[in-house]
């Protein structure tokens, strides 16, 4: 498209954003109102490339498969996690409290979940490792064990922190990657308009009931590493002369002209993004808190289960339980209602309830 024609009330199409009206004409931008979703500031060049080829989503593809194919997917052979990271919170040598296994697990749980006492309608595949899962002290938090069922002896196979409180979410569950050993896993789902991954703290027990392309019920926290108040930040930025001029092309009697110049501040900002080079599974957060209760005695630490906004999707805030020991925290006095945190996080969850139309047998 040769956009030197255009004019104001000329009607375009967006390889991406559809049909709508020219309503500004600047140097190197375009004021475009696409049809039913509002007015955006849009560069020539945009409309000059041809509309992109976009192959079919690999998940796509795989929803396509029968189950369990569809869903489950093998984790790449050189996929490595950083499990010894997640005892940060708690002491200063995991081997402290690895030395404390003997005492652990004879007063060990078998824990429960939605899966423990409903089977889904269809077959568990043969194949599948046979496992289960042991909690010490407490079903609710404590340390949880993997134990990989053998003929000669149970073999413990993984132990991780865990918390059974957080916040429930609605999500879409894209893909379940499925450790070496087949006893773990970390899921892919659709959070709102947002994708995240986390550890399923409960996967032996549930994992019959994933099915890809459904909605779930997921309790999901998130372990800090380290969080303290978030420190002020602002920064000046120059405004293209094109934004200034669609910006004040309308302005109202006795309003003040946009400058070329503005100031952006994080404060009350919502942030949640990956790590980069950690675990896909590891996040940084800022986020402005909600609320804050104390927890007592979480493998030997007290701390604080914080609800901050992490996210927001237009005027919808996406709350996240982010769990907080004192040992993790930096600051001064505890978090506090309406002040904004920042640190990273271990992002966990486990099935809360699976959609409606999967049934289960009965025991």
């Amino acid at each position: 498209m040769n956009t030197q024609e255009l004019v104001v009330g000329s009607r375009v199409a967006h390889p991406f954003h559809g049909e709508g009206i020219v309503t500004f004409v600047g140097t190197d931008y375009l004021g475009i109102d696409f049809d039913g979703s509002g007015e955006a500031l849009i560069r020539r060049e945009s409309l000059e490339k041809e509309e992109p080829i976009i192959p079919m989503a690999a998940e796509s593809t795989r929803e396509a498969l029968p189950w369990p194919a569809s869903t489950f997917v093998p984790e790449k052979t050189d996929a490595q996690h950083y499990l010894g990271s997640h005892w940060d919170p708690f002491v200063e040598d995991s081997a402290d409290l690895m030395k404390r296994l003997p005492e652990m697990v004879p007063n060990a749980l078998v824990q429960t979940g939605y899966g423990d006492g409903r089977k889904p309608s269809r077959s568990t595949p043969e194949d599948w490792p046979q496992g289960f899962q042991l909690v010490w002290p407490l079903r609710s938090q404590g340390l949880a064990m993997i134990l990989h069922v053998e003929k000669e002896a149970n073999m413990i196979i993984s132990l991780f922190p865990f918390n059974a409180h957080g916040s429930q979410q609605t999500v879409t569950l894209r893909e379940v990657s499925v450790w070496e050993g087949g006893l773990e896993a970390q899921i892919t789902v659709g959070w709102n308009e947002a994708e995240v991954t986390f550890f399923d703290t409960q996967f032996v027990v549930n994992r019959a009931w994933y099915e890809a392309g459904r909605n779930y019920e997921f309790i999901l926290a998130g372990l800090a590493y380290n969080a303290q108040p978030a420190e002020k930040r602002e920064w000046t930025i120059n405004r293209h002369p094109d934004e200034v001029a669609w910006m004040n092309r309308n302005l109202k009697e006795g309003e003040e002209p946009h400058e070329a110049t503005c100031m952006i501040r994080m404060d009350g900002a919502a942030m949640f993004l990956p790590v980069e080079g950690w675990d896909v599974d590891d996040y940084s957060f800022h986020a402005p808190v909600k609320s804050v209760e104390e927890f007592k005695d979480w493998l030997g630490q007290d701390g604080w289960r914080v609800r901050a906004t992490v996210m927001r999707f237009g005027d919808e805030d996406a709350d996240l339980d982010i769990l907080i020991t004192r040992r993790a925290w930096s600051g001064e006095a505890p978090p506090q209602v309406g002040e904004d945190i920042e640190g990273r996080l271990w992002l966990q969850g486990y099935l809360w309830m699976p959609p409606k139309g999967l049934g289960y047998l009965l025991p």
